[in-house]
């Protein structure tokens, strides 16, 4: 009983999920590539790690050594570190900070930073609050297949690798 009723959770969650459409964003990665968004996202569909606070970090990288992703090759993802639109007047500063503690080229092209609403963003994704990261799926067509808060467990990963289309 207990695994039907978190069949039907799942498969509602998917369903939920499956209308979510990733916003159309104008960014830059951390090289200063111009990116359109979920268009020029690196795969199809892209693992995608939405953050907003520098604490956050380790929570990200520890979805990424869970998850086995590389620099190069492997599962297309990004990091989105969600700073607001106030702090775009702060562009450079921000950036050049996230630089100095990223040294890889291939993670700077990873790393793209939404300087926009911070609400609008999470409204668009349904997304309630900035205390926890959130892991995606998300195909190029803006679809999110999956969209999953807080730390990796391994129910979570089971979840991601379910949604792939």
């Amino acid at each position: 009983m207990r695994i039907l009723v978190a069949l039907v959770v799942v498969f509602w969650a998917n369903m939920a999920i499956a209308e979510l459409q990733f916003p159309s964003l104008d960014a830059d990665d951390l090289n200063g590539r111009a990116v359109s968004l979920p268009q020029d996202f690196p795969g199809d569909p892209t693992i995608v790690f939405i953050a907003y606070k520098r604490n956050q970090q380790p929570s990200i990288n520890a979805w990424v050594a869970r998850l086995g992703l590389q620099e190069r090759g492997g599962p297309a993802w990004a990091e989105l570190p969600v700073v607001g639109r106030g702090a775009a007047l702060f562009r450079s500063f921000v950036d050049n900070g996230m630089r100095s503690g990223i040294t890889s080229t291939a993670m700077r092209g990873r790393t793209i930073t939404i300087y926009s609403s911070q609400r609008a963003f999470n409204k668009a994704l349904g997304i309630d609050g900035r205390n926890e990261i959130y892991t995606a799926l998300v195909g190029r067509d803006g679809q999110v297949h999956v969209l999953i808060e807080g730390d990796v467990t391994d129910e979570k990963i089971a979840q991601l690798r379910a949604a792939y289309p």
